[in-house]
């Protein structure tokens, strides 16, 4: 069963579902370097082992089958909400299981969670705190959860990109990490936290939010008034505006 935060993603993220998915912000999260980076961040952490791999949030599963190709061993499975998104895996080996996560329960744990630019789509601290923890619930003893989250390193910047997302009604709610991110892994039980690399931070303007969720001038003029003048990630240009997000490389345990 889904959750209403479920519902309301899936229906802003309508136009993107499935194949439209990894083409999304100059195809960001295809891209092969971003996906070296973060395999050669996470490889060195991991036990030589075959290693049960759940990729939660995972939509075609693009980053979890390149991690499993470069270990050359791995069971992979994935979860999403968008079963269109896991329609566009066509590996047999890998399962895909379409289920909201905040509802995830697969009566099993595992050697290592994978996470990529999902955690902001639970858009309080306490709903992330609920979803770290059934991530943790999966985890083996000696298990790794590693994310890598759309990071604002300003609280108050990240305040200001939360804002745009939450009150443009046609994007949805967001609340990105930030500097506060370790003491929300800690209430949710996961106390090994550090930093173990970095992607290449991602720029978005108003076209690309015309494009995926077709905005139009009166948001474009309403997140320009959020901005104001003073912000290091988001600035007002003279047809609409710039953000910019981080996207660090987390472990916990």
């Amino acid at each position: 069963m889904l959750s209403q935060i479920a519902k309301d993603n899936l229906e802003k993220d309508e136009k993107v579902l499935g194949r439209e998915w990894l083409k999304t912000y100059n195809n960001y999260f295809s891209d092969e370097e971003n996906i070296q980076i973060f395999i050669k961040s996470v490889k060195p952490f991991l036990p030589n082992k075959e290693l049960k791999i759940l990729y939660v949030g995972s939509a075609s599963g693009l980053l979890g089958e390149k991690l499993v190709d470069s270990l050359c061993k791995g069971e992979l499975t994935l979860v999403d909400i968008s079963q269109k998104h896991l329609d566009q895996n066509k590996n047999d080996k890998t399962r895909k299981i379409c289920c909201d996560l905040l509802n995830m329960d697969l009566h099993e744990k595992f050697d290592l969670i994978i996470m990529r630019s999902s955690l902001d789509y639970f858009s309080s601290e306490k709903l992330q705190v609920t979803v770290l923890e059934i991530i943790k619930n999966h985890l083996e003893k000696d298990g790794l959860f590693i994310n890598q989250p759309a990071y604002v390193s300003s609280l108050k910047d990240r305040d200001i990109l939360s804002e745009i997302y939450n009150e443009t009604e046609k994007i949805g709610n967001r609340y990105f990490q930030s500097a506060d991110l370790d003491s929300i892994y800690r209430k949710a039980g996961l106390d090994k936290f550090k930093k173990i690399g970095a992607g290449k931070d991602l720029l978005l303007t108003e076209k690309e939010h015309i494009e995926r969720y077709k905005i139009d001038k009166e948001d474009i003029d309403k997140i320009q008034k959020i901005i104001g003048k003073d912000s290091d990630s988001a600035q007002v240009t003279e047809h609409g505006y710039i953000l910019k997000f981080e996207f660090p490389i987390f472990l916990a345990s």
